[in-house]
């Protein structure tokens, strides 16, 4: 079992790593006047306080995903394993899902759609491969 998840770390890391970039562009939005939108009745900068609350968000459920992966073999069950992927799909789903309904919702460039497909699959990955490692009774990998 220790071999499928290091591999599922490794992937993880990876994908984290690639997310991050576009973690660090939703950031930069927060007092950028390029985002204000001084016709909103609650304030102009209401939009700020969104991305604000997406990137807190994003943070915790990173640190969760390195969790299930990072911590001991009690951390990993079925039952985490599915946290993990309802995590991980309300996570990565967003990026996609507006597109066909409004295009206003989709990546602003081709780049950042790069980015949003790699950060998916690294991580989606990582919790499939390590699966076995969450259904397991017993892992010696702890």
């Amino acid at each position: 079992m220790r071999r499928p998840l290091t591999i599922a770390r490794a992937l993880l890391v990876i994908g984290l790593g690639v997310g991050l970039l576009s973690w660090r562009e939703s950031v930069g939005h927060i007092g950028n006047a390029n985002f204000l939108t001084p016709a909103y009745p609650l304030g102009a900068t209401h939009g700020w306080y969104h991305v604000f609350r997406e990137v807190c968000g994003d943070v915790a459920k990173m640190v969760v995903f390195l969790l299930l992966l990072f911590r001991s073999a009690q951390w990993r069950t079925p039952a985490t394993w599915w946290i993990g992927l309802i995590l991980m799909l309300g996570y990565y789903a967003p990026f996609w899902i507006g597109e066909p309904v409004l295009p206003a919702l989709s990546a602003p460039t081709t780049p950042a759609a790069i980015t949003h497909v790699v950060m998916t699959l690294f991580t989606l990955g990582a919790l499939f491969v390590a699966r076995p490692a969450f259904t397991q009774t017993k892992d010696i990998s702890a």
